[in-house]
């Protein structure tokens, strides 16, 4: 109930401070603070060119900018969340949140545009529903393969034509700021994805991988912010089960990023991670497979091979489920022999129009652009 009353609040603390705003408004909206990282870089650009007013709304009562200039506003995930958006007046409103207006949150009527800002580098067509995108108005893509994808998927469904920009992936230029690569330990980061079926790679494998690779050292378990929700019973009972053993150390705020900073390997599945892992840190990935992303079922009609796919099969080890009983030989061996091939990654960057030193202020440019366009 407090929860709920304090969501009242926010809102109608809103709802008077609109009277006064004289600017052109662009509000940004996160489920929580995990996916405000993908997000601060275009914030705080847009907030210190003082051209716009600048509004955050977020689900998560933790997430709290302390950011001067900057209106936060919690809403909360339930009926304060549908009325704002259902009600919403605006210029443009910015989210990484996918399937908009196909669930519970809605465009409003009175919100002149919709920008959808990706929270991952994978393909957009079969780790994402078939039709998670299509209710933007603009997307910024991280390279030029998704802007492919996507006009593909347009052309293929008859959907309606966005505004399709390709300024570059801004989060790689936040954790950038943050990450320490001095400090690497002998220490595995665990951190497998998520996928919808029940049984994905944290719930059916997760105790046992984790009991093999404590066998080496230190093993740390970061799992994918979808995780926490889907498979959060699960990943319970694995801190109950690990949780004397002075080896194992459990991340469940994606915000430390201590925790990639002192490890030596990751152990990942499918996903984004991997990427953002070997293009950040220059250090071994291995790949178990098990239950493939997808959450597309018409992924095939395309007829491209998903970038996490490519990623996987050039840059990291992989390896089949059966080979978890093995995974200590497999890891030391593999860390021994690594090595880091920087002129083969920037060949496929650029290949891909991945663009990520200048992401930040192509957004910003951008939607100064639009947003005069909006007169």
């Amino acid at each position: 109930m407090k929860t709920f009353i304090k969501e009242i609040k926010n809102y109608l603390k809103f709802l008077k401070s609109q009277t006064k705003n004289k600017k052109k408004n662009i509000y940004f909206y996160s489920e929580n603070s995990n996916y405000k990282n993908y997000l601060i870089e275009i914030l705080n650009k847009l907030n210190n060119s003082n051209k716009f007013k600048i509004i955050y709304f977020t689900s998560d009562e933790k997430d709290i900018l302390d950011h001067a200039g900057i209106e936060t506003y919690f809403i909360g995930k339930g009926l304060i969340r549908i009325i704002f958006f259902t009600f919403l007046k605006c210029d443009l409103m910015i989210m990484t949140l996918t399937d908009l207006n196909n669930y519970e949150i809605k465009k409003s009527k009175n919100c002149k545009s919709y920008l959808y800002v990706f929270h991952s580098l994978m393909s957009v067509f079969k780790g994402y529903n078939k039709n998670a995108f299509q209710n933007y108005d603009i997307i910024f893509t991280n390279g030029e393969y998704q802007k492919k994808e996507l006009k593909i998927m347009e052309e293929q469904n008859n959907l309606r034509k966005k505004l399709i920009f390709n300024v570059g992936y801004t989060y790689i230029n936040n954790l950038k700021k943050k990450i320490n690569r001095t400090i690497k330990d002998d220490t595995i980061l665990f951190a497998p994805s998520w996928i919808k079926q029940k049984n994905d790679l944290i719930d059916k494998y997760g105790k046992k991988i984790i009991a093999e690779l404590i066998k080496i050292n230190k093993v740390i378990l970061r799992p994918h912010p979808q995780s926490l929700i889907k498979s959060k019973n699960e990943i319970t009972s694995i801190v109950k089960k690990f949780q004397f053993n002075p080896r194992f150390i459990f991340n469940n705020n994606l915000e430390k990023i201590s925790t990639l900073d002192v490890s030596s390997i990751l152990v990942t599945d499918n996903g984004g991670m991997a990427m953002e892992y070997y293009i950040l840190y220059n250090r071994p990935v291995i790949s178990i497979n098990y239950l493939d992303k997808i959450h597309n079922e018409d992924y095939k009609t395309l007829g491209l091979e998903a970038l996490e796919d490519s990623f996987k099969k050039e840059f990291t080890k992989v390896i089949e489920i059966n080979d978890i009983g093995r995974i200590k030989e497999i890891s030391e061996n593999y860390i021994k022999n690594f090595k880091f091939d920087k002129k083969k990654l920037d060949s496929f960057l650029n290949k891909n129009g991945i663009i990520l030193e200048e992401a930040s202020e192509n957004a910003y440019s951008k939607i100064c652009e639009l947003m005069s366009d909006l007169d």
